[in-house]
């Protein structure tokens, strides 16, 4: 496990190598560290998962690979090395879904087909798209010659620079796949088969990380369109909306966790796309800030959301809602950690589900009366609804009478804990870090004074759920 966390780190510093060089920018620099911060706990989790579950001994290799496969795609300099990382890791986790629909006795059969004919292949006309696109643009610069290799390793900074207008028909082929992979409406349906189906490591990896490459897609995609027609917002904008009343309401009704949380997978992207629409009106910092907020919320919240249900159903053999009761009494240490996730999904002060959803209502409402800004602070108004609603649901898990008590853990069990607890600490620890960049003083007085009553909270609920309601 140490060798694991050095090759991490040194990854990391790999990256901030890069970024202080101007190899990558900043995007780049961002969602790749995201990723790892992610990725290594779940590394972690995954030898100890795979030894429970009977996995066999490459599945720990298969993760890591995995991820850092999409730590790769996001520190891409350039298209080329975002094509190949990214194209390994959809070949990848499709093999990780078929890995989980052998294991699995609950899920689909169809997903990793979903999973490859729906994700992977849209991803692949965008991906080619793009570098039509950019050769198109550097045609016009070369004066006719058509510099494909130019395309390919020119830097996205540079693309940037030379970006164009295109038209309206080439548009959807650029965002298809990217809509596709952030899975919203109405390219949704092969998320919540492939994330309840896969493995707890992998459906944490999948939800929390590679769905937010479609983020990531759409913010390549724009680097490269000049003068991009309104319209293309206002889909985004009805599709976010949508994916969140849809991807939301779905989540309440299930009874299996997996499911209940891929579907918060749907509404959760849904709210970072809508945010993802106001950037592109104005892309100012603040709006870049609430958007890397939001998505630095979803992958620490739902990562450890699937690694916890993962547990459950080791420690227990349940995953259903209504019959996992008295998680907290079991598993008192993960159960603090998914308290803190479901805290963030709800946005209770100060984690940084609260900092995505204030940051983007902040920023919304400077553009009123526009209708894009009014239809966002809807949208986010809804997600905010939904997020508790779901919560609620999920909560139940933590409290009652144990259906299945162990009396004697298994140690894997027990370390496994300690890495639930510790992945979730991001959640709180992201809001620290954005202390830095708050320029109003009333922002740092509210997250400071927040403080105190989710620890209350936090405890309370621990108290209650040890000795059972």
């Amino acid at each position: 496990m140490i060798l694991k966390v050095i090759a991490y780190l040194l990854l990391g510093s790999l990256i901030v190598l890069l970024y202080i060089s101007y190899v990558i920018d900043l995007l780049s620099f961002i969602f790749s560290l995201l990723a790892i911060i992610v990725a290594t706990p779940i590394s972690l989790y995954t030898d100890l998962y795979s030894r429970l579950g009977g996995y066999p001994r490459t599945f720990s290799l298969v993760i890591d690979v995995f991820s850092v496969l999409m730590i790769t795609a996001y520190m891409s300099p350039n298209i080329l090395f975002l094509a190949i990382s990214w194209t390994l890791a959809e070949l990848l986790a499709f093999f990780i879904v078929s890995i989980g629909e052998e294991h699995s006795i609950e899920g689909s059969t169809r997903a990793s087909k979903r999973f490859l004919f729906v994700s992977a292949l849209t991803f692949e006309i965008s991906l080619f798209t793009m570098v039509y696109v950019s050769i198109f643009a550097l045609v016009s610069v070369v004066s006719g010659y058509v510099d494909v290799y130019r395309a390919l390793i020119d830097s996205f900074t540079s693309l940037e620079n030379i970006s164009q207008s295109v038209s309206d028909y080439i548009i959807p082929l650029l965002v298809v796949g990217f809509i596709a992979k952030a899975a919203l409406v109405p390219l949704h349906f092969w998320l919540p088969d492939a994330h309840s189906v896969a493995p707890a490591p992998g459906s944490a990896l999948l939800s929390g990380v590679m769905t937010s490459m479609g983020v990531y897609g759409m913010f390549r995609v724009f680097m490269l369109i000049r003068d991009y027609p309104l319209w293309i917002i206002y889909l985004l904008v009805i599709l976010s909306i949508a994916s969140i009343l849809y991807g939301g309401l779905q989540s309440i009704v299930q009874r299996d966790g997996k499911r209940l949380l891929a579907y918060s997978t749907i509404a959760g992207n849904g709210f970072t796309m809508l945010v993802f629409s106001l950037y592109l009106i104005d892309k100012s910092s603040d709006t870049l800030s609430a958007l890397i907020t939001a998505v630095a919320a979803h992958m620490s919240y739902k990562s450890t959301l699937f690694l916890e249900i993962g547990l459950a159903e080791y420690a227990t053999g349940l995953r259903f809602i209504h019959r996992l009761r008295g998680l907290a009494k079991i598993l008192p240490y993960s159960s603090i950690g998914g308290l803190l996730a479901v805290f963030s999904i709800m946005g209770l002060p100060p984690t940084v589900g609260f900092i995505a959803k204030l940051a983007s209502i902040l920023v919304a409402i400077k553009y009123i009366p526009s209708s894009i800004s009014v239809a966002v602070v809807i949208g986010v108004a809804l997600f905010i609804i939904v997020s508790i609603l779901m919560a609620t649901r999920y909560i139940q898990i933590y409290y009652g009478k144990p259906i299945v008590l162990i009396e004697k853990k298994h140690l894997l069990i027990h370390k496994m804990e300690y890495i639930v607890l510790v992945l979730s600490m991001t959640n709180v620890l992201y809001s620290l870090i954005m202390l830095i960049s708050l320029h109003s003083i009333v922002y740092t007085l509210l997250y400071v004074v927040a403080l105190p009553p989710l620890l209350i909270i936090s405890y309370a609920l621990i108290t209650i759920g040890r000795r059972g309601v």
